[in-house]
């Protein structure tokens, strides 16, 4: 009897699995968003078919998410092959850590939907709780311990008409509303029809806009900016030995004919510390003869603090602006509660690990620069949608420079540019990307991919961006990121009030 409960669990767990499997197909690299609604039905069918007891909801969803998120994210192995020698033991425990610690948020959906709705007997009441508990999961994934907003479902419509849903509400609640309305696509109740209405007309509503010249205004002034893409390896990135050669390749790459307004270069570009190194800002400024922005290290020798930021020099090689990174990545820029292992000296006062960079004081739109307002986001800091929104109003576009050179040859660069393409379409702005091995871009205020230079290629180019006289905030953008709460909250509200009206019905019933 306790083998066959085995073999059943591990049955299960399996199925579950391979659904999570199916539905990473929608992330790039694979790029297919109708496996969505292919995938996300069938979840409540095996749910109702096979799960028994409140570990099994568990297991179950563990098992979903370590699928889904086991794919996704199988570029996370990549850095540690940069230095293979010293680093591939450690790629198989932190790859397992990081898919295991995403997967529990889905574990918990699942649990909480089964401890409440185990007994249930309506599938209709089962699978609208087990929705919603999975939509706010995800949330809680976006936000709980600085968050990690990467991979959700909504960035998978980009490409689709439904993607102009997010200039509305945001990439977060359309990402609730593909949950709810995938899951519940079978098991059709009032709540669900009103979200498939919700669907359709935002997809009309996309054909009208999406491809409109009219939705982003009159265009007011041209700026031609050179994207340089230097197409630098990663295990020869920090090299001194590789420093002059690596910057005479960004030199050659920005000097072409015609000069442009503006030559950017990607993050981290240049290896020393600009602000003591004025010589060679005046000898890049020389060859370059524009403006220029790049990514660099900035080092405070009075508060000891090192950050990741970007510099914008003149085409006199003068600094005009710097903007210190505020969003690190964790584990890769900074160690999380570095601080409590430094009070009790773990791992040997080796504070360079512990500390890493530290933070800005928070983004910060560039002005008065002789540019163009704009709003500059250092790789990483382009996942984070609602701190974004605070700032953007005050631009004309949005900056980008990263190293995705760390992610390897796949999904990674395309899920982070598919990241960008959603802040541009979101706040109606343009959007400049530059990456040391691509994928550097161009992306318009509708988040379409104007011009791009391929991943893995050396070379640069030149696009002209136009900035709108008057830049139309989009509906998201206005009513702010508490749009987010209210609406998870009115979702938990509308389930209490349907279980409790159902609940009374049956009550009635029963005493008639």
């Amino acid at each position: 009897m306790i083998s066959r409960i085995i073999t059943l669990s591990k049955s299960v767990f399996l199925r579950f699995f391979l659904l999570g499997l199916a539905l990473a197909f929608t992330q790039e690299p694979f790029n297919l968003p109708y496996c969505t609604f292919l995938v996300l039905p069938l979840v409540p069918f095996l749910v109702i078919r096979s799960l028994k007891t409140s570990k099994q909801y568990s297991l179950s969803g563990f098992a979903f998410g370590l699928g889904y998120f086991g794919l996704t994210f199988i570029w996370i192995i990549n850095p540690f092959l940069v230095d293979p020698q010293k680093n591939i033991w450690l790629a198989p425990f932190a790859y397992t850590l990081f898919v295991s610690l995403l997967s529990l948020f889905w574990a918990l959906a699942f649990y909480i939907s089964g401890y409440f709705m185990m007994d249930e007997q309506q599938n209709r009441k089962k699978v609208l709780c087990l929705s919603i508990l999975f939509a706010t999961a995800e949330l809680f994934r976006c936000y709980l311990f600085s968050g990690f907003p990467w991979a959700i479902l909504s960035y998978a419509w980009l490409d689709t008409p439904v993607s102009v849903f997010v200039t509305f509400l945001g990439p977060y609640i359309f990402n609730s509303i593909i949950i709810i309305t995938g899951f519940n696509l079978f098991y059709s109740s009032l709540p669900i029809e009103t979200f498939k209405v919700i669907f359709l007309i935002t997809a009309l509503l996309g054909l009208q806009n999406k491809y409109s010249e009219s939705y982003f205004g009159e265009i007011s002034e041209q700026l031609t900016i050179r994207l340089v893409q230097p197409n630098i390896k990663q295990k020869d990135k920090w090299k001194k030995e590789n420093e002059s050669n690596h910057i005479e390749i960004l030199i050659d790459l920005s000097n072409k004919s015609p000069k442009p307004d503006l030559v950017i270069w990607p993050e981290t570009s240049v290896y020393w510390l600009p602000e003591e190194n004025p010589e060679k800002l005046k000898f890049i400024a020389e060859k370059v003869k524009s403006p220029l922005i790049f990514g660099a290290l900035r080092f405070n020798r009075d508060t000891k603090k090192l950050f990741n930021a970007v510099f914008l020099i003149n085409s006199e090689g003068n600094i005009k602006s710097i903007y210190d990174k505020t969003f690190l990545v964790p584990f890769g820029e900074y160690l999380p509660l570095g601080g409590l292992l430094k009070f009790f000296n773990i791992f040997n006062n080796s504070y360079r690990l512990i500390d890493g960079f530290s933070s800005g004081t928070g983004l910060e739109i560039i002005k008065n620069s002789g540019l163009p307002n704009f709003l500059p986001l250092i790789c990483y800091e382009a996942l984070f949608s609602n701190e974004i929104l605070g700032k953007v109003k005050e631009a004309k576009w949005m900056l980008n420079i990263t190293n995705d050179a760390w992610f390897g040859n796949a999904g990674g660069p395309k899920q982070h540019l598919n990241i960008a393409r959603m802040r541009a379409l979101e706040n109606n702005i343009p959007l400049i990307r530059v990456s040391n091995n691509g994928i550097s871009a161009k992306i318009s205020q509708n988040g379409m991919i104007e011009k791009f230079i391929p991943l893995n290629k050396k070379d640069f180019l030149d696009v002209q961006l136009g900035l709108q006289v008057k830049r139309e905030s989009t509906y998201y953008a206005n009513i702010g990121k508490n749009v987010l709460a209210y609406f998870h909250l009115m979702l938990l509200l509308l389930l209490l009030l349907y279980y409790s009206i159902s609940n009374n019905r049956k009550k009635g019933d029963q005493s008639g």
